[in-house]
């Protein structure tokens, strides 16, 4: 940036330039420091760096923020600028137009910003800018002097206040208007010589505004910098107009990335000697900021821009370009949702908290504080999970004893079931409609803690029958638990009657020897004693009846001849002995042995039949006598009986197997005599 002035090459004695003090908007300038008298026409008592960054949030570098730092909350900042350029002066030279000389070259200043809210509504703020490193010609070339200009040094601090007459709100939406007032005071700190200070007191009040409508965000800021006045060369530096005016987007959500664009300016109000333009300082800037960390309150700001030419000559102090990098740390106190816990604390920013007394301080609306599935708008216990269990699960509250029974779920077996209580088993919490488990409802059961002995004798009852028949034979070794033992001294321990005892054929009511069997051979058969040194022609061989001399049927015959009748007469007597019968098998075969054909076999089944006629005429029951050919193809010895008989004892009634105590065996047979 230039001065436009021409003044005599280094050779040359320099332009002497009277000092003087202007009037900035009618008011009387600050006292300038002594220092500041210009030396030979030139003064270093000016700022070199127009941006005066604000301490705060927001995506700008020149745009002060409407947002004033929350109650009794700090921030801080640091804000890099490289300069290109700021300070030039045009000497005469053999060029008519003349040299530009950079009295600042290269400048990299950085600014540390502070602020403390005394109010959610007023701030107050400091401003500390120093030159790291500048480089330059300075005031040398101009002279003709050695002097060097100093790398690093301090510019002039500030200070100030900021209140917000219509904040943005931290609760909600930012949609909207907002408006703030600051009062900055530039204080002189900075070096005189160097291009770092004004040298004088500087009152910088300004008004930012800003409207904010979706992602988009339009901010101003006008104001003026109230100083003294100093001459560089030709031009009068001292008081300024400020404008300012940005927009910015937001181009990621969640404040990953703002893209800013902005431009300030600053209209002298020195007047300035005849001839001179006033000078008008302008900049663009573009830039980008992140601040996804702290919902925003920590953000990190990356931008670079330049001059903008208002004039044929460029404004002094106005740089050819410049860069800046910002890092902020700025409590916003911004809660979006309006739910009572700011965003930086908030872990659902976007969704309100939703104040029931539950996990209120995460931010996150809690539908089923319980977690249980029944929405807390219908939950009866919101902070007490429903017990899921099928019963009136539809009311969120647990069921701590689902049946009413006395029994707590955790422990009650059958929790959706009452306990009956009944001095049965009350401890499980399940009913026992049959307590003995013998199949008859306790309601109905005459003995509802003693098994039924389910045995098909008065079954009924619900009660055990130990002893269905009564003869005093315990069911558990009664081997007919039906039929009662008939006690007559003979096997009386297994509890079956014994109706012929001797099993000779003859009953005991008519047997005159009941213990001794009748020697069935057609003598006196019929008293039931046996015969002196007589011997019984039928006799028992496992299940078939063996009678030796059988008699024959006539050939190609199935009458019955006298004398076969009469053997088998004594067979049914000996059959008799073992009543009742399961069954009784008459096989019988023709006349000529392996006769397989048609004829024979047809005979030895009509031979079969009469024999099983003569068997039921005698008072055995039909249905259990089969008659049948037997096997012809059976080898079968020389003179073999025509006729074979075999008989099963029946069943004896037995107690039922499924019964406690029932007997194993089933055959109920008695030993034969």
């Amino acid at each position: 940036m230039r001065a436009n002035w021409r003044v005599p090459a280094r050779s040359s004695l320099p332009l002497l330039v009277a000092a003087g003090v202007s009037m900035a908007i009618s008011l009387p300038a600050p006292a300038r420091a002594d220092g500041c008298a210009p030396e030979n026409g030139l003064s270093g008592c000016i700022d070199a760096d127009n941006l005066w960054p604000h301490a705060g949030a927001g995506p700008f570098f020149a745009v002060g923020s409407t947002a004033t730092t929350p109650s009794a909350r700090a921030s801080f900042g640091l804000v890099a600028s490289y300069l290109s350029r700021p300070v030039g002066l045009r000497v005469e030279s053999p060029d008519p137009g003349g040299t530009i000389v950079h009295s600042l070259d290269n400048v990299l200043d950085a600014t540390f910003l502070w602020s403390l809210g005394l109010t959610d509504r007023l701030e107050v703020t400091i401003a500390a800018p120093v030159t790291l490193y500048q480089d330059g010609s300075g005031f040398s070339d101009v002279l003709g002097t050695d002097a060097e200009l100093q790398r690093s040094v301090l510019r002039d601090a500030r200070v100030g206040a900021a209140l917000a007459i219509a904040p943005p709100p931290r609760r909600g939406p930012l949609d909207g208007f907002s408006l703030a007032a600051r009062l900055d005071l530039g204080l002189p700190t900075g070096d005189e010589t160097a291009f770092a200070s004004a040298g004088t007191v500087t009152f910088a009040p300004s008004v930012a505004a800003a409207y904010q409508v979706g992602k988009l965000r339009i901010a101003t800021e006008l104001g003026a910098r109230l100083r003294g006045s100093s001459r560089l060369v030709r031009t009068e530096v001292g008081s300024q107009l400020l404008g300012a005016l940005g927009a910015a987007v937001d181009v990621l959500p969640d404040r990953w990335l703002t893209a800013s664009a902005e431009a300030f300016a600053l209209y002298t109000l020195a007047d300035q000697p005849a001839g001179v333009a006033t000078p008008v300082p302008a900049e663009w800037i573009l830039s980008a900021t992140t601040a996804p960390l702290l919902a925003g309150d920590v953000s990190l700001t990356a931008g670079g821009g330049g001059s903008i030419p208002l004039a044929s000559e460029p404004a002094l102090t106005a740089p050819r370009f410049r860069f800046n990098l910002g890092l902020r740390y700025a409590p916003t106190g911004r809660d979006g949702d309006a739910d009572g816990v700011e965003d930086r604390d908030d872990q659902c920013p976007l969704a309100a908290e939703d104040r029931d007394g539950f996990q209120d301080g995460d931010g996150c609306p809690d539908p089923d504080n319980d977690g249980d599935g029944i929405p807390d708008a219908r939950d009866r216990c919101r902070d007490e999970p429903e017990t899921i269990d099928g019963f009136q699960d539809g009311d969120g509250c647990p069921d701590a004893d689902d049946d009413s029974d006395g029994v707590p779920d955790d422990g009650d077996a059958c929790r959706n079931d009452a306990e009956d209580r009944d001095g049965f088993q009350d401890s499980d919490g399940c009913p026992d409609p049959d307590n003995d488990g013998d199949g008859i409802p306790d309601a109905r059961d005459t003995c509802p803690n003693g098994a039924e002995d389910v045995d098909g004798f008065k079954d009924e009852d619900g009660c055990p029958d130990p002893d269905n028949d009564i003869d005093q034979v315990p069911d558990s070794s009664d081997r007919c638990p039906g039929e009662a033992e008939d006690r007559d001294g003979f096997q009386d321990d297994d509890g079956c009657p014994d109706p012929d005892n001797d099993e000779d054929g003859v009953a005991d009511a008519a047997d005159a020897c009941p213990v001794a069997a009748e020697t069935i051979d057609g003598t006196s058969d019929a008293d039931g004693c046996p015969e002196p040194g007589g011997r019984s022609l039928p006799l028992w061989s496992g299940d078939r009846v063996v009678l030796d001399g059988l008699a024959r049927f006539p050939a190609g015959s199935a009458r019955v001849p006298p004398a076969l009748a009469a053997q088998l007469g004594m067979i049914a007597q000996l059959l008799r002995g073992r009543m009742p019968l399961d069954v009784i098998i008459v096989e019988a075969y023709p006349d000529r042995q392996g006769d397989q054909s048609a004829r024979g076999i047809e005979l030895a089944g009509a031979r079969a039949s009469a024999v099983k006629e003569l068997l039921a005429s005698a008072g055995f029951p039909a249905d259990r006598i089969t008659a049948a050919a037997g096997d012809t193809s059976a080898q079968r010895a020389a003179g073999a009986p025509q006729i074979e008989v075999t008989a099963t004892r029946a069943r004896r009634a037995e107690k039922d197997p499924r019964a406690p105590g029932a007997a194993s065996s089933t055959t109920g047979e008695k030993k034969l005599r």
